[in-house]
């Protein structure tokens, strides 16, 4: 019997115990896989760093191409290439920062990785 009370004072004092959860999340830039790209931007507001987000994605886009000697580089086309992933690209990462906000765009797409590199 006497073991049995300090077994249920153990038992409620560890229940009673916080959890602790890490979010310290990493989140990279670049690659994740073949079908997820990601950049970091810093914006004055979401509006903005979005903005920034995808010229940045166009912008790799072509200097991959360019570095591939590619005959697709025109970023017009380039843009209407990409412009379902990019309309449905997300923020997974947003941190004010005192020059306004810095995030994390990620778009996804089937086969994006050998879109970029196209010849």
């Amino acid at each position: 019997m006497k073991n049995m009370t300090i077994a249920c004072i153990f038992l409620t004092l560890l229940s009673c115990t916080p959890v602790v959860i890490n979010t310290n999340i990493s989140v990279q830039s670049g690659w994740i896989d073949d079908d997820t790209y990601t950049v970091k931007v810093t914006g004055a507001n979401e509006e903005t760093a979005i903005q920034k987000a995808k010229h940045q994605i166009l912008k790799n886009i072509v200097d991959v191409r360019m570095r591939k000697n590619s005959r697709y580089t025109d970023i017009e086309i380039i843009r209407e290439e990409f412009s379902i992933p990019l309309q449905n690209g997300i923020i997974i990462n947003k941190t004010t920062i005192p020059d306004g906000l810095q995030i994390y765009f990620q778009i996804r797409d089937k086969g994006l990785k050998m879109k970029f590199q196209r010849m």
